[in-house]
């Protein structure tokens, strides 16, 4: 049987991008999160993460099949005790994504699992752009926003991910890229690199859906900066290795001020959960740039 606590462990580690962070995020010791890790290797009878001297976390192919059981467990362990409890929630609950939260991430089954675990509950999801979901979240329209972000700006982070090139170009001449709307991150931190070591680039398709952007890539329109856990299924970009890293991207949590409906609370728990973060970090939102 596979234990739930080095289930947890074992995915916050992968969320987190390595076992300093994870320990972090789950008040643990390193030393603790790498007894758990050990024990689920022997459980699963397979090595599931080779790390090295600098710290850095590769899964092997057992462990990048496991992730996906690891999350369904969690979930069905969550649900059979809440069920189990009586604790069904109640109240309105008003969450704001932007598209790449809302059609990756695993973030609308999430949601649907929250729906079914909390039939009582009134759950309102509104997908849009960071600047129009944080103008709603401070006049209290909305309980929860999920944002990617810098790590100067605001909010509590959930976890940590890296910016890498998907698709195809000419490794000469001006890039072509596959971008979001602005205001966006990837967006931003990618024309920036590019800038900063003075290559030409220019927006070649420009898609407000993570699906429009995917569909462009894998057409050849050119190259996209997407977080690392949104490129399953693509090919990383040839020209990865000579263009320049757009670098790190923060997911973050922001909860509106006041006091939040019993609903509310339960669905920003269960988002902490579903990164392995066990506490509130209590960090103020910030106006991004």
């Amino acid at each position: 049987m596979l234990s739930p606590i080095c289930l947890r462990s074992f995915l916050t580690v992968i969320d987190t991008g390595g076992f300093t962070e994870a320990a972090r995020h789950l008040n643990a010791t390193q030393s603790t999160i790498s007894g758990h890790i050990k024990r689920l290797e022997e459980q699963a009878g397979h090595r599931l993460m080779e790390r090295d001297r600098g710290g850095s976390v590769a899964l092997t192919l057992q462990g990048r099949e496991l992730i996906g059981y690891a999350r369904e467990i969690l979930r069905l362990d969550q649900e059979a005790r809440s069920r189990l409890a009586g604790t069904s929630l109640t109240g309105l609950v008003r969450v704001g994504l932007p598209d790449d939260f809302a059609s990756g991430r695993g973030f609308t089954q999430l949601l649907a699992d929250f729906a079914r675990q909390h039939p009582d509950a009134r759950l309102e999801v509104e997908v849009g752009n960071r600047d129009r979901l944080l103008s709603a979240l401070d006049v209290q329209r909305l309980d929860h926003v999920l944002t990617k972000q810098d790590r100067a700006a605001g909010g509590e982070i959930l976890a940590r991910r890296t910016v890498v090139w998907m698709g195809l170009a000419s490794t000469t001449g001006t890039v072509p890229l596959i971008v979001f709307p602005e205001p966006c991150i990837y967006r931003e931190r990618a024309i920036r690199a590019l800038e900063k070591a003075g290559i030409p680039w220019t927006v070649a398709y420009v898609s407000p859906s993570l699906a429009g952007i995917l569909a462009a890539v894998n057409a050849g329109l050119g190259v996209s900066p997407l977080a690392e856990d949104l490129t399953e299924g693509l090919v990383p970009s040839i020209v990865n290795q000579t263009l320049p890293s757009p670098g790190s991207i923060d997911l973050v949590l922001h909860s509106r001020a006041g006091q939040l409906t019993r609903a509310a609370t339960g669905l920003g728990d269960l988002i902490r959960q579903h990164y392995g973060v066990t506490g509130i970090q209590g960090a103020q939102r910030n106006n991004l740039a």
